[in-house]
């Protein structure tokens, strides 16, 4: 068999592979319909579904063994995602409805990126070059598609990968970008359920008003604003019920997606992003542990120019928490109504970040542009603080060592720096050659920071963990001052940094 016939079998086998899925998919979902039970045979006839994928795979491999070690080693490693695929499954079934539409898309998206990698061998640069960009496109569509229809988790998801990982193709943190957390609202009867179960049967009593249309709905809870029977105004966080449950059941089911998707990207771990992904929700769920946050930076920033929501702890249980009542607008908002304060309210925002990060190294590490808010004063407001970032004093000194000398193009003693910050530079020359490089984003000098650490991703460096999470916060900022056109110069960043210390 020749190389062209074997990558055409295999394009067919994937091609048969994400049919087969296809059909799975609706005959569960219709025997699922037309069921009065919980559907135990579901379980077998997922099983039976994967074995006969691995022995398709199996009788593949066999025909061409030897042949080709590339074609081994493509069908290999879809064996491998396919054989893993079932355990996490298998854990989901008890919440297979929200599952049997993902399935369907994820087969063809790994299906489609799979054969067009068979065949690539055949296609010119260019080629190959353009047909990868209608892929990413067609990708990037269909599964914020998915993500907007399954709600919940999936939002969040899509909101966090285009927030945090710009090594992703553009057109997936676009795409992705254009997702709201704004989910249907909960009816207030099951939101009084909780505030009766975690407040007591007297909850009324604590409040001498509450307005029961929510100020906000997202995946995991709906906050209400009301006044405490001893006057302060505040704004009351609400899980809503069953949430968990469902965050659980979704999280598992990303741990399938990651594996089927992991090979597309050179750059991106996928499985590294659902593990990240998986704390950051699961701190969400935890209210404790965002009322422990609000405590930290009350300690830490009481008399700072900026504002943030300050802990009401009668009203703190595992599924509410009461903080005073900020007023103000989401940045976006203000920003469109107000497009003449984008450069003081974006730089003021830049200033504010720089203190959390080189001060007292405690900052907010879920910059998604929802959780900035403008007051009617025209101070910036930082909301939900499920996720916030720890600095040690040393990382605090040795990040701000590597971040000027990044910021200033000064790459002569970087690998120093990198060394003494405790990253892992296997090969300083090569980085020191691709710093040197212009980045394709120039707008300001906070954008260049995905650049850079694209850079070092390529050099394999070993980047620590808390300086991904402080240079992605600067990213975010980086691209809000390049969407409302506001320009950062060297001079005013070293200004900041130096007020800063």
């Amino acid at each position: 068999m020749s190389s062209n016939e074997m990558i055409k079998r295999s394009k067919q086998l994937i091609e048969e592979l994400a049919k087969t899925a296809d059909q799975f998919a609706k005959n569960i979902v219709t025997g699922s319909l037309n069921a009065n039970t919980e559907n135990d045979y579901s379980k077998e006839e997922g099983k039976s579904f994967w074995e006969q994928i691995e022995l398709q795979i199996a009788e593949m491999l066999s025909s061409i063994s030897g042949k080709s070690n590339d074609a081994m080693e493509e069908l290999g490693q879809i064996q491998s995602l396919f054989q893993s695929g079932w355990k996490t499954i298998s854990d989901t079934f008890e919440h297979r409805g929200r599952y049997w539409d993902a399935m369907q898309t994820l087969f063809f998206l790994v299906g489609r990126h799979k054969a067009l990698q068979l065949k690539s061998s055949n296609l010119s640069e260019t080629e190959r070059t353009e047909q990868l960009k209608v892929l990413h496109q067609q990708n990037a569509e269909e599964l914020a598609a998915l993500c907007r229809k399954q709600g919940g988790a999936w939002v969040k998801a899509a909101q966090f990968i285009s927030c945090h990982y710009g090594e992703l193709p553009s057109v997936y943190r676009n795409t992705l970008a254009s997702l709201q957390d704004q989910a249907d609202p909960v009816a207030w009867d099951e939101i009084e359920t909780v505030l009766k179960e975690t407040l007591g049967e007297n909850w009324q009593e604590r409040f001498s008003s509450i307005d029961k249309k929510p100020l906000a709905t997202a995946s995991i809870g709906q906050v209400y604003k009301a006044q405490l029977s001893y006057g302060p105004v505040t704004a009351i966080k609400v899980q809503i019920p069953g949430v968990s449950e469902r965050v659980h059941a979704d999280l598992k089911f990303f741990e399938l997606a990651a594996s089927l998707l992991n090979s597309q990207f050179e750059l991106l771990d996928l499985e590294q992003i659902v593990r990240e992904l998986s704390k950051s929700i699961l701190k969400e769920l935890d209210y404790y542990n965002e009322a422990s946050n609000l405590t930290q930076f009350f300690s830490s920033y009481e008399n700072q120019q900026w504002e943030y929501p300050i802990l009401i702890k009668e009203l703190l249980t595992p599924r509410t928490l009461g903080m005073y009542f900020i007023e103000g607008m989401p940045i976006r908002q203000f920003l469109a109504d107000v497009p003449t304060a984008a450069e003081p309210v974006l730089k003021e925002l830049v200033h504010s970040f720089f203190k959390q990060l080189f001060v007292k190294g405690l900052f907010h590490a879920d910059p998604h542009p929802g959780n900035f808010f403008v007051t009617p004063q025209g101070k910036i407001a930082l909301l939900d603080f499920g996720a916030i970032g720890s600095l040690s004093k040393a990382e605090t000194k040795a990040y701000q060592g590597v971040l000027v000398a990044l910021l200033l193009e000064n790459n002569e003693k970087i690998d120093v720096l990198l060394e003494e910050a405790g990253f892992v530079c296997p090969d300083p020359e090569r980085l020191k050659q691709l710093l040197a490089q212009k980045a394709n984003d120039d707008f300001n000098q906070l954008t260049k920071m995905q650049y850079y650490l694209e850079v070092m991703r390529q050099v394999q460096v070993k980047i620590p963990d808390n300086f991904v999470l402080m240079a992605r916060v600067l990213i975010v900022i980086g691209g809000l001052l390049r969407q409302h056109q506001v320009r950062l110069d060297l001079s005013e960043l070293a200004l900041m940094l130096m007020a800063s210390k």
